[in-house]
This record gives structure tokens, sequence and C-alpha cells, in this order.
């Protein structure tokens, strides 16, 4: 990129050990290899939790902070690492013939101590909720009839437990552990070789060239550059991280409180994980359990991520238009030519992706492969400048793997979890409770659900979170008539959206520390401009064309409904559509789009009339001309109303 470009300021990189890069591109050169050649199940998930294991323990220490020399204790919690994953390695082919013998007493020891790894893996990367969960899953496992009614079950011991999490591919090396080395990976790498490549600067520069100079424009385009660069990085914070650090001070210099510009900026990272192609990492957990291929959970994603970033979009307008903010000077920023002559080129390893996955049809970890090589190779189409050498390609794998880290933390310890769950009957015990609570109300129980999913997605990852709602509290959401999709999309998106809500807000936390803010009036501003992304998951549970299954017909009709009542929503909530509403008509704006939300032609014409009539009395302007301010720097005047 040349002196046309705005780059992100990042924080200069840690030193990382020679012995650690060695292993972290041993591991990514290794994940490589099995895009193509696929290994057995069990040889993979053992070589790849044993890279992580190791790499985790040598890089991260006790108190949780990643290491600039390797300590004693790291270099002993490794080896005994490497220990355990050349022993399971050498035996397991063995165990499939021992089926219905006893576990011999070594075994019971060295899976206990196996476990008590992955614990303490998963506490130097995440903190210790997710630990916590995984040590109550084995306690209830042990002692699950000293509780009452519905939770009650048979007592298991200790043998039974341990030899179903060592050594087979029901616990620890399960199928958590098999998405984590087959597909989530290889995407991980992708995102992070097209960031070393330039590919981050250069989404965050186009939407400065197409937004910036818009009304409100610095806070549009942390909306923008954030949904962009969370395809890249499948995770809030790191999103939070990346373009915070350019947006939020941007936004601060045009005259943002700094509470707000935080805020814009986690609401915006937080939608990054729902935006297709890459998405978080829950999604392949989501496409093993449902039995459908990517594509499919794609699809279904791309209009709610849409709606999702046109509710946030409408609020911080409505914001802009009440604060008198303006856009940023033209010539200031990055020409949108320019911009895209420098760095179009990023695009093609996405349209590879795309291609293969809904084309050519190849299989998820072919496609993967296959667009992480196009990344290197489509540089050369950046001119000398723009050419990744070996040294970033290097780097790129380096990374990958050490982001990789804390998924594999997870998902290897999810399996216990999982494993637990299945061994006792909790799921279909707590679907009945659910069903119970809820009085067989659809309502009632997404209500609970939400709950459920913003109070566990508070204390850890969504992909964490999603693996326990999915198991304890989709079954219940189908019993009662939802479409499977829908209800695991639904516990996905609370999942991801539980970063902002406080009092445990880990995206709002990164962000107000960037924006030097006050932590809690962040998160609960986040919460305010993402009132109407709350209401998203009901849309489409209820009306399952959002996610773009049905007739196009049908699918065209509730797009153009959702649309308006979003921003119906958006201005209701916002108390502001030219000037500031009374009661009654925020009321009505209210009602109006719950109207255009609500399945059905009725409530459809309902809404429309009640919007557009509001809309008729406060703004002796056109909807169109409304609504094309979004999209230009001129400042929209409005009378008070008719």
């Amino acid at each position: 990129m040349t002196e046309n470009c705005i780059l992100i300021q990042e924080a200069p990189k840690p030193k990382i050990p020679m012995l650690i890069k060695g292993i972290a591109l041993s591991m990514s050169l290794f994940q490589l290899f099995t895009g193509i050649f696929q290994l057995t199940a069990m040889n993979q998930r053992v070589i790849h939790v044993t890279f992580g294991l190791v790499l985790i323990f040598l890089l991260y220490d006790f108190r949780q902070k990643k290491n600039k020399k390797i300590t004693w204790d790291g270099t002993v919690l490794a080896g005994i690492s490497l220990f355990f994953g050349i022993y399971v390695f050498s035996t397991w082919f063995k165990k499939i013939g021992a089926i219905g013998m006893a576990t011999p007493i070594h075994e019971l020891v060295f899976g206990g101590v196996f476990i008590l790894l992955c614990m303490e893996a998963a506490r130097r990367t995440l903190g210790r909720v997710f630990p916590l969960i995984s040590l109550f899953a084995l306690v209830y496992a042990r002692y699950g009839e000293w509780l009452p009614g519905l939770l009650a079950h048979k007592n298991y011991s200790f043998e039974r437990i341990i030899s179903s999490m060592f050594i087979t591919t029901d616990g620890l090396f399960g199928m958590l552990c098999g998405i984590s080395a087959t597909y989530i990976f290889l995407f991980i790498l992708f995102g992070s070789l097209l960031r070393e490549a330039g590919g981050g600067n250069f989404f965050i520069n186009l939407s400065f060239s197409i937004f910036g100079h818009v009304r409100g424009g610095p806070a549009k385009i942390a909306v923008v550059a954030s949904s962009l660069f969370g395809m890249l990085s499948g995770s809030g914070t790191a999103n939070v991280a990346g373009t915070g650090q350019i947006t939020i001070p941007l936004m601060k210099r045009s005259g943002y409180e700094p509470y707000f510009a935080a805020a814009v900026e986690t609401v915006s990272s937080a939608g990054g994980l729902l935006m297709p192609p890459i998405m978080g990492s829950a999604v392949f957990i989501m496409m093993e359990v449902l039995g459908v291929n990517y594509p499919v959970i794609m699809k279904a994603a791309g209009l709610i991520a849409i709606l999702y970033y046109v509710g946030l979009f409408m609020m911080i307008d409505i914001e802009a238009q009440k604060t008198g903010m303006k856009g940023l000077p033209k010539e200031s920023l990055p020409k949108l030519g320019k911009t895209l002559k420098e760095g179009w080129y990023f695009f093609i390893p996405m349209v590879v992706l795309l291609f293969l996955l809904t084309y050519s049809k190849v299989s998820v970890t072919r496609a993967a492969f296959w667009a992480t090589v196009a990344i290197p190779l489509c540089t050369i189409f950046g001119g000398k400048k723009g050419v990744m050498n070996p040294k970033q390609i290097i780097d790129g794998l380096i990374s990958g793997a050490l982001t990789a880290l804390p998924v594999i933390a997870i998902l290897t310890l999810g399996g216990v979890v999982l494993g637990m769950i299945t061994l006792t009957g909790l799921g279909l015990m707590m679907s009945g409770l659910l069903i119970k609570m809820s009085g067989g109300n659809l309502f009632i129980l997404l209500f609970l659900t939400m709950i459920a999913s913003i109070i566990l997605g508070m204390g850890v990852p969504p992909v964490a979170a999603y693996i326990v709602l999915a198991i304890l509290v989709v079954p219940a959401l189908t019993k009662l008539g939802v479409y499977p999709l829908a209800a695991h999309m639904y516990v996905f998106y609370f999942a991801c959206i539980a970063g902002i809500t406080p009092p445990m807000a880990p995206d709002a936390f990164v962000a107000a520390g960037i924006a030097d803010a006050p932590m809690m009036k962040t998160a609960f501003t986040a919460c305010r401009l993402a009132l109407v992304i709350f209401i998203i998951p009901y849309m489409f549970v209820y009306n399952n064309a959002l996610l773009l299954i049905g007739t196009p017909g049908q699918i065209f009709l509730v797009s153009i409904t959702a649309f308006f009542g979003v921003m119906a929503l958006a201005s209701a909530a916002q108390n502001y559509l030219g000037g500031k509403l009374t009661l009654i008509v925020q009321i009505l704006l209210f009602i109006g789009g719950g109207c255009l939300i609500y399945p059905g032609w009725p409530t459809d014409v309902a809404g429309f009339i009640i919007v557009l009539f509001i809309s008729w009395c406060r703004i002796p302007d056109t909807l169109y001309r409304y609504t094309l301010g979004l999209f230009t720097h001129r400042e929209t005047h409005f009378s008070a109303g008719k």
C-alpha cells in the first residue's frame, strides 16, 4: 500500500523464542498437508492436540501471559504432553481389539493426568471458567445421583469416566477435536496469511474510502471495517483489537465521546463472527451436528448478518443526526479507485474459497487449502512491493498456529463436557426441564434460551458457549417445532453478542481500554446500540425465509419487510425521526416495526401502513431521500413534523 492508505496501528509483536516458532511452523505445515492428504481420524487428532498442548505450555506461563523466555514448568508440562501424545499415537490401534476388557491401571493414571493437562492448557489460554465447567461435568458424572429430581442419574465409576475420555474418539479426541484438526485450523491459517499479506489493511482502507465522508462517517467506518476484518479474524475480541486501534481514535477526534466510540467498535466487532464466508469456529461444529455442508450455513447466515449491520448502521446514523456529526474531509481519505487498484487482488482468495465450496463442491478442507495457497500467489498482482516474501509467509504460518491455540484448548476440553453430557443423558433431561419451565410456550423458551446464551457467553468464548448450548438447549427448541438450522443459529447468534453484555463483557472492555473510557458505561452503551440487533434472532426463528429457506418470492418479500422493520425499530429505540418523538409515536413505531418483522401478509400490510404514515407525518422529505442520507455527506434537516 502507498501513502494513500491508512494502516492499522498494530501493537509491536512480542518476541517469541525460536523453538516455539519452529514448532508452530511445523504444525501449520502439517495441517496444510492434511488439507490435501487426509490421515486416519485418530492419528490426525492426536498429532493436532499434541502440537497444541506443547505450544500452549511453552508459550503461556502459569499467570496466563505469553512468555518471552521458555519457563521450566512449561518445559516439563510440554514434555509430559509430548510423552502422552506419543503413547496414544502408538497404542490407540491396539485398543480397538481390547474393547470390553478392563482398562490397565497405568492407562487410568495417564488418562487422569492428561485430562488435568487439558484443563490447565485451557486455563492458561482462556481463563478459569471453561475448565471449571468441564470439572463440574466430571463431578456430575461421578456423583449425579445426589442431585434431586430430573437432574439425578446413575453414578459412573472413575474407571468408566476416564476410559471413555482417553484413547477413544468419544472424549478428548472426539468430534470437537476432529472439527478443530480438520476444518478450523485451516480457516484460521487462511485469515492469518491474508492479514500478513496486507488484506486487513486493504479492507479497512476500503471502508474508509467508501464511508469516510458520509454523515457520522467515522462510526460507519468502524461498522464496515469490523464486518470485513471479522471475516478474517473469526473473533470479536481480536476484531476489536485489530480495527479498534484506528477506528476508535478516529471517532474520538471527530467528536464522539470515548465511551460511545468504544461501544460502536464493540458492537461492530461482535457481528464479524456472523459474516460469511469464514465466520466463527462454531460454524464448523454446527455443520457436523446438523449434517449439512458449509455453503448451507454461509447462505443462512448471509441475510441475518446484513440485517445485523443494517440495524447497527441505522442506530449510528440516527445518533449522527441527533448530534450533528459530519463526515471526514474527502481529501484526507484514501481514494476508492486507488485503493481498489492497489489491493483488488485480496478478493481472489475469497473468490477461490467460495467458488470451490459452492460451484466445484470440493471438500471444505481442500477448499481451505487452495484458498490459503492462493494468498501468496495473488500478491503477484500487487507489484514488487506487494509480493509476499518468504519471511512474511513463514510469519503468517507461525501466527496462524499460535492464534489457533485457544480454539484447540476449547475444543479438546469441550470433548469432556460433551462426553459427560452424553454419558449421563443430561441433554435430554435439560430439554425436558426447559420445556417445563416455559410451559410449552415457544416465545418464553426463546427468551430463556437468550438469557442462558448471554450468561454463558459472558464467561467463555462463543465457540465454547455454543458447544454447551447446542447440546443442552437446542433439543428443547426443536421439540417445540423450531427448524433445526434456525435453532442452532439462534444460540450461536446470542453466544457471539454475549461479549458485549455486562457485567463480563470482554469485547467492550478491550474497546474501553483502547478508548480510555469507563468500562461499564461502554458496555451499557453497546447494549443500547444493539437493542435492535437483539430482536433479529426472534425474526428468523419465526420466519425461516430470513435464513434464505423458501421460494425466491418469499425470501424477497421477507427481506424487504425485515429491512423496513429494522429501520422502524431503530428510530423507535433512538426516539428520533427528524426530531424527538412523542411517546405515542414511539410506541406506534415499535408496533409497526414488529408487524413488519412478524411473518404473514396481514401484519406486513399493517406494519407498512403504520411506518409510512408516521414517516410522512414526521418528515416532509420522501423516505427515499431520508434513506439516501445514510450514504451522503450532506446534512438533512427535517422539520419537527407536519
